[in-house]
Parts: C-alpha cells; structure tokens; sequence
C-alpha cells in the first residue's frame, strides 16, 4: 500500500468539505498537511461551530470559504440578483432531473419535528427546495469557476452539494477523493464519484479482472475468503453496538437529555436553519425529551416485537433493511428508498413457493417506530424475523438476496448467494454475485433468471479473489470511523500517508 516517493500534491489547488466532526477531527488535519505542500486551500463548512472554526483558527489559510448553513437558513437571499432555471441546471450538470439529487437534502424531503426520527412527509415547500438546489448549483460554480480546484476532498457523498461537486468534478476532469468502505473489513479506499463507482480500486479490480495486472496480495485475498466462509467477519463499523455499554455510561446516557435541556436553557443554540425549524441540530427541550422517550420506547417495542418464527421459513430471499435517512439509500438508491414498499413489490415478486424474509438493521434498532414493523410485518408473503438472528445464518439459508444497495449482498458473495441491486452503488455492483435490476414489473422473470445462475465455478471464485485483492492493493487500513464518530487517538500520520498514495496515483 505505499508508493513511490513523489509528490504530486504539491502546489495543487484544494476544495475540503470541512464538514461537523470530520471537519475537526480529520479534515484540519488535512488541512495544515496540504498547506505543509504549497497547496492553495478553499473550504465548504458544514455546521455553524465548523465555519467559526475555520474562520478563527490560525492554522490554515483558505483562499474562499462557503458555509452551507447560511445558505440552508436563506436559499433566495444568497441567490440574490443570480437567476437560474432546473433546465439550466440539468443541462450543465447532464442530469435529467434535479429532484433524484435534492431528495438527498433530509431537512426538506423530511420532517424531523413531526416525529423520531424523522417522518416522511415534506418539511418545506416546493419552492423553497428549488430555490435551494440553485443556491447550491451556484456556489459549486463559484467554487469552481473562480477558486478552480484540481482536487475535491470530502467525508461522504450524503447531499446535494457533494453529488453536484461530483458531477462537475468528473465532467472537468478534477479529482474528488472520498476514503469508503469497500466491504473487507478494516479496508478503506477512496473512490472519485457519488455513486462509489470509479477509483484506483475500480481500476485495479479491472485490470484483475481483465487479466493486464497481478496482484502481490492474491494469497491474502484467498485466505480471507477462507477464513470469512469459516467464521462471519462483519463490518469493523458495526463493532461498536455488539460492546456492552458500562454501567456508568448508561447512568450518563440516561441523565444525558436532561443536561441538553439546561444547555438550551444557558446559552440558546444558534443553529436555527430559516423554514427548516426543528433538526438534529436544532432541538427545543420538548423534543428533546422527545427523542429520548421515543429511543427508548421504540427499542423496547423492537425487541419484544412478535416476529416470525425464522425456524419455520422455508425457501426464501432475504432483503436487509437499511439506515435511514442515509447515502446509500437516499443518494444512491433515490428511486428505492421506501423501503416498505419494495418489500412490498419484491415479495409480490416472488416467484414458485418463495416468501421474503426482512431483518432490521441492528444500527437503526430504536429509530423506527412500532407501526413501520407492523406494516412489513402484516404485508403479504412477507416474513419479518429478529434482528438478532446473526446475519450468516440467515445468509446460509437464503436463496437471493434483494436490495436497494447493502453490505449484505457483499457479505452473500463469500456464500455463493446471488442478490439483485436496485441502485446503483458500484461498489457492490463489482461483486460477481450481483445483478443490477431496476424494473418491478420484470422482476420476477429476472428472480428466475437469476436462481439458475451457477455461482459455483472457478470463474466465479477468481472474480472474488480479485475483489479482494485489489481491496488490499489500492486499500489501506486505518480506524477512520473511530477517529472520525468517535474522536477516538491513531496515529494519522498513517491516514496521511494514504492520502499521499491516493494523491500520487490520480494526478497527473
């Protein structure tokens, strides 16, 4: 994982999405290195205590900082005299349409204050999202056209901005570097597009694939398949909920709502965003207390929920339900993001005797409400069975996974289960157990299709080591989550000398 002693960074004009945690944890970091090389820097903020941060820190000096708040807060005042259509917008960026690209924007699509954790209905008018989304088309091409990046760095691609920026970037020939996770536990790469679908990653695994490279980790690669079909290595991001929670910091979670509510009180938090009103930023006391009470009720409720007997299932696809509101869902499944109903849609799909069987995602365990499990639960052919069960014994048993986008159709690859993707992330889209289908009507003939398929060949295992091996190639292993969610210490020495490498690879 390291590269030869070059430096192309060196002098290179940099646009950093300094963005909430990341943006103090990582991208400071970031930051003072890229300065360190004789980069000019500009910067997107992201939360209000972010923008302060950037404008009084001494550190770094930013040619142009842009705080998404302030536009978020006032969409028509930054606007200002600027006029710009959608058909305008859909014709720079090459999009059909804007609205796929601003569902991402969960403070508009959904409404956090009508409901934990956010409900589905619409938080701001038509209006006040279309006059947003040309705030953001215009201050991506002030980014642009007047600072003029030649590499775009962020911690995600989970709204409007970034995919704009993602956009324009591939349509300019700029790079954007977004470290992701590639399936392999400890492994982060960085992929260049919204849709995680290009990168040294994605070229390397091509030419693996293509037979015009060799990979110095191929028996790596084969004994972490062997060890994964022997014993199930989850996400390393997932660790963190299977750790009991010591006494002291359930005493601390518990009273925790209450110090909110006295901090309201002390100093009124100034992160109020204009129509937005209520957020997970912007909570009075009552919602506060709200969303405690709610946690803790939808917890219990899932826990003690009647779910079907997993025992008694017999042939059956398998659709994990998903985080939401997040990327992989909202960004890069759009068009899949009800989730109930493409449960829905998929077991009415379900060809011969198969039934489909749903498992919540162990992350979201108290954000749902009671009344989304009794819809799955009360929806034809469907089977929704304990989260708790372990995810390789359902994996074992299915026939196919069914999903927008998930870690479990990477996971259902080591068993030589097929799954159907309805969205379009490419990184599992790489997997040579994956099948990309969009089309509800044609769906069960494609589920057919699909079960013939022999995934036991040689082929097949050659397209898997090569997966992974060009994971451990293009790759490199560091806590990001930690240090990022939970500011937890590594030495990040190592996350820059990563950079450096993905830096030395992409530009020219």
């Amino acid at each position: 994982m390291s590269e030869n002693n070059v430096n192309k960074i060196q002098g290179k004009r940099v646009l950093i999405f300094q963005q909430r945690g990341w943006g103090f944890r990582i991208g400071h970091f970031l930051a003072k290195k890229l300065q360190d090389q004789g980069c000019h820097l500009a910067a997107f903020t992201m939360k209000r205590s972010v923008h302060k941060f950037v404008l009084n820190q001494k550190d770094v000096h930013y040619d142009l900082v842009i705080n998404y708040d302030e536009v978020m807060a006032d969409p028509k005042k930054y606007l200002g005299d600027s006029h710009y259509t959608l058909a305008q917008i859909c014709q720079d960026l090459g999009v059909p349409s804007v609205w796929p690209m601003a569902s991402s924007v969960r403070n508009h699509f959904r409404c956090y204050g009508d409901k934990y954790y956010y409900s589905f209905r619409q938080n701001v008018s038509d209006e006040e999202i279309i006059d947003y989304i040309k705030a953001v088309y215009k201050y991506v091409k002030i980014f642009f056209d007047e600072f003029k990046p030649d590499v775009i760095l962020a911690p995600n691609f989970v709204e409007s901005p970034h995919i704009m920026c993602s956009i324009l970037a591939k349509k300019r020939g700029v790079k954007m570097l977004v470290p992701y996770d590639c399936k392999i536990r400890n492994i982060k790469i960085f992929t260049q597009d919204y849709l995680e679908s290009s990168g040294s990653f994605d070229d390397q695994l091509n030419a693996l694939n293509r037979g015009l490279a060799e990979s110095k980790n191929m028996q790596v690669a084969r004994q972490y398949i062997r060890e994964f079909r022997e014993s199930f290595k989850r996400p390393d991001y997932m660790d963190r909920i299977y750790k009991k929670t010591p006494l002291l910091k359930k005493i601390r979670q518990e009273f925790s709502p209450y110090r909110q509510i006295l901090r309201w009180y002390l100093k009124r938090p100034d992160t109020l965003l204009g129509n937005v009103s209520i957020s997970t930023d912007y909570r009075p006391p009552r919602i506060i207390l709200r969303d405690h009470y709610a946690h803790r009720r939808y917890r219990k409720i899932t826990n003690n929920f009647n779910y079907y007997p997993f025992d008694q299932v017999k042939k059956f696809a398998y659709l994990p339900l998903q985080f939401q509101p997040e990327e992989t869902t909202d960004v890069q499944a759009p068009y899949f993001n009800n989730q109930i109903d493409v449960a829905r849609l998929s077991a009415l799909s379900l060809p011969d005797d198969y039934t489909l069987v749903v498992k919540e995602h162990p992350m979201m365990v108290g954000y749902r409400p009671p009344s989304y499990f009794e819809k799955i639960a009360r929806t034809p052919n469907v089977k929704l069975i304990d989260y708790r069960i372990p995810s390789d014994q359902v994996l074992r048993r299915a026939d196919l996974i069914i999903s927008p986008n998930s870690t479990v159709v990477a996971e259902a690859a080591f068993y030589n289960k097929p799954a159907i993707q309805f969205g379009n992330l490419g990184i599992t889209l790489n997997l040579p157990n994956t099948f990309k289908h969009t089309d509800f009507t044609t769906l069960s003939a494609k589920i057919k299709e699909v079960l013939a398929v022999d995934l036991h060949t040689a082929e097949y295992e050659s397209r898997l080591e090569n997966y992974v091996a060009a994971a451990y190639d293009a790759g490199f292993i560091f806590n990001y989550w930690g240090v990022w969610e939970r500011n937890e210490k590594e030495d990040m020495e190592v996350l820059w000398q990563a950079y450096q490498n993905e830096f030395n690879k992409v530009l020219s």
